[in-house]
């Protein structure tokens, strides 16, 4: 069974609005522009229209064959949703993460670690970012906040130990990075 145009017009719009959102969080579009297109997505009445207004803001499609190479920095991308890593994941020297409308948890306490620092760039608007640090690391924050919260636990002010260096800035949203001892075991081990 199709669905009715009108309810395809107002999902293209709601996607428009988030990648319009995103767009002006990732500094591609100022507010001048976000706000003449979010006034054109409102008075649009063909999906065609909506499209057009968030052509270069839509991600490209691949059609490579091979991954992309190991050095480049790792993207974690949340859009309306939440993301958690914990455990043994494996992080990259250098990660984006990139919030838009959700959550994400990065827990660093059972990851697996590159040499070096780590090096998150923080990108939230309307949402929330939480990391947590095993004992013993130094924080370099540098992130900025719009009528947000940037939130920090002591860290160690060591020069030896692993860094996590943060950059970037939260809109309307928080970011914590929190220090913690190691995770719980799960009952029966």
């Amino acid at each position: 069974m199709n669905e009715a145009p009108a309810a395809r017009l107002q999902q293209e719009k709601e996607q428009a609005r988030a990648l319009l959102a995103e767009g002006y969080a990732q500094d591609w579009i100022d507010q001048g522009e976000l706000d003449r297109r979010m006034e054109a997505v409102e008075r649009a009445t063909a999906i065609e229209e909506v499209r057009a207004l968030t052509t270069e803001l839509r991600p490209a499609e691949s059609t490579a064959l091979v991954p992309a190479a190991s050095g480049s920095p790792q993207a974690l991308r949340v859009l309306l949703g939440s993301l958690e890593r914990a455990g043994a994941w494996t992080i990259a020297p250098q990660t984006r993460v990139k919030v838009t409308l959700g959550s994400a948890v990065l827990d660093l306490r059972e990851a697996v670690l590159p040499p070096g620092p780590i090096e998150v760039e923080v990108r939230v608007l309307l949402g929330s970012l939480e990391i947590f640090v095993p004992p013993g690391w130094r924080i370099d924050n540098q992130c900025g906040a719009i009528l947000g919260a940037v939130e920090q636990g002591r860290g160690s002010q060591s020069a030896e130990g692993r860094v996590l260096r943060l950059t970037g800035r939260v809109i309307l949203g928080s970011l914590t990075v929190e220090e913690r001892g190691p995770p719980a075991l799960p009952e029966g081990r």
